[in-house]
């Protein structure tokens, strides 16, 4: 039965959407590199430099070390949170960095200057900030014999750029509240079934931070959920405004998971080609601690969806989604059907012979691919020689046999195989074509 199938899908869905929400937005990235000033006014990278990160909305402590170029990296902080970063090294004069919020500013870099190697604790730190003409002192010196002028210099101007990094980092921190309420609130409405409060919640996450990439994705997997529930409602009530409410979900989670995607791929490229790994072709990069993948999943279930419910995409926009997508995917099942999607979006784009040879790719594998046997018998008819009206018609014929009766497909492939056979019977007598097949597609161009 077609709900059947969509009531597969929602399942799918859920279990996806929920998957993401545990693996896509919990932990930051934090980094910077550690430098140390040299007599002669250069800067050095300074090896084994101690990194500690604290949590200073609610407490937390994620220490690290710099490696031999000075670089430090810790990808396990969580998300949402507010941190002071403290470096000291041998030799150094401890700094720190107050009111950093890493999902937002995630590369924290430090210019040391020579002094007697102590270490900062976090009250140490809070006093100083606290006794801080600017609310955003630096510690003072430990090297002893007073300050230089140029250190007095230095530690003034470092003072100043502290105190804007804390002025803006109240805002974030405001913005932060509101954020990691609002994604608690639509996580949990969403795993309720409660899909516009769900969606209210991550608009006003949005609204907060527009740039956070996983309320986008999260958004596109509720609204893409929400038009198949509407949608197999609708198909059984036949209730045409109800329909087109959920072909607007449906375009909707494409729109927001475009939307995911760029955004989650501006904070990988800001980590720089080294922090991330180097993308595999298709615009992925390595699963191991990257969220790749379940964007580019949900943006090419969207897709997929839309076409298979016929509503308006960007037919290029949706091949390269898809294309994207399979070149990632790694799990066969998964890749065959998207593979089907995107010979239906290539179809929709007037590439008919490249949807036929995705079409023919599917079924060379799976031959029971219902959704590529009708979508290649489409293909097939669009041929204006009518060449193909036999193959055409052949498979429309399988696939109304072999589908379920509530299909709505079905018996669009009935008509439309009628129609190839009295056409292919009576050549030169005029035949009315079926609404809703071949016409949609005679139009457009071959490849």
């Amino acid at each position: 039965m077609r709900i059947n199938f969509f009531s597969r899908v929602v399942a799918t869905a859920l279990f996806f959407a929920l998957g993401t929400i545990a693996a896509s937005a919990q932990v930051s990235r934090a980094e910077g590199k550690v430098t140390l000033k040299q007599a002669d006014g250069t800067e050095v990278p300074v090896k084994d430099a101690v990194v500690e990160i604290y949590r200073t909305d609610i407490s937390g402590k994620f220490p690290t070390k710099t490696d031999k170029s000075g670089m430090y990296v810790h990808a396990g902080v969580p998300f949402g949170g507010t941190y002071t970063i403290a470096v000291s090294a041998p030799g150094a004069r401890p700094d720190f960095i107050a009111g950093v919020r890493v999902n937002q500013q995630p590369t924290n870099n430090f210019s040391l200057s020579p002094g007697d190697g102590s270490k900062l604790t976090l009250d140490q730190i809070r006093a100083a900030m606290a006794s801080a003409p600017a609310g955003g002192a630096r510690p003072a010196a430990g090297g002893g014999g007073g300050e230089s002028k140029e250190d007095k210099a230095r530690r003034e101007e470092a003072e100043k750029k502290n105190a804007e990094i804390t002025d803006a980092n109240k805002k974030i921190e405001e913005s932060n509240v509101v954020v990691n309420r609002t994604f608690k609130t639509g996580n949990d409405a969403f795993a309720a079934k409660r899909y516009d409060e769900a969606i209210a919640s991550y608009d006003e996450g949005l609204r907060a931070d527009p740039e956070q990439s996983v309320f986008y994705l999260n958004k596109s997997v509720v609204l893409r959920t929400r038009g198949v529930e509407r949608y197999n409602v609708a198909t059984k009530s036949k209730d045409t405004a109800a329909k087109d409410a959920a072909k607007a979900d449906f375009t909707a989670a494409a729109e927001n998971a475009e939307k995911g995607i760029k955004f989650y791929r501006d904070v990988v490229s800001k980590r720089g080609a080294g922090a991330a790994g180097n993308p595999p072709a298709g615009g992925a990069a390595s699963q191991g601690g990257d969220q790749s993948l379940n964007y580019l999943a949900a943006r090419s279930e969207a897709y997929r969806l839309a076409l298979l419910t016929g509503t308006p995409v960007p037919a290029d926009q949706a091949a390269t989604a898809i294309q994207e997508y399979i070149t990632a995917e790694t799990d066969p099942a998964k890749k065959a059907k998207a593979e089907a999607s995107l010979g239906d979006a290539l179809f929709q784009g007037g590439k008919i012979d490249e949807s036929i040879a995705a079409y023919q790719k599917v079924l060379a594998s799976n031959p029971n691919n219902m959704e590529a046997m009708f979508g290649l018998g489409i293909a097939l008819a669009a041929d204006p020689s009518g060449a193909k009206n036999s193959e055409a018609r052949d498979l429309l014929q399988k696939f109304a046999d072999k589908t379920e009766p509530t299909n709505p497909r079905k018996q669009e492939a009935l008509d439309m195989a009628k129609y190839l056979d009295d056409t292919i019977k009576n050549p030169a007598k005029p035949v009315d074509i079926p609404k809703g097949t071949i016409k949609q597609g005679a139009g457009r161009r071959k490849n």
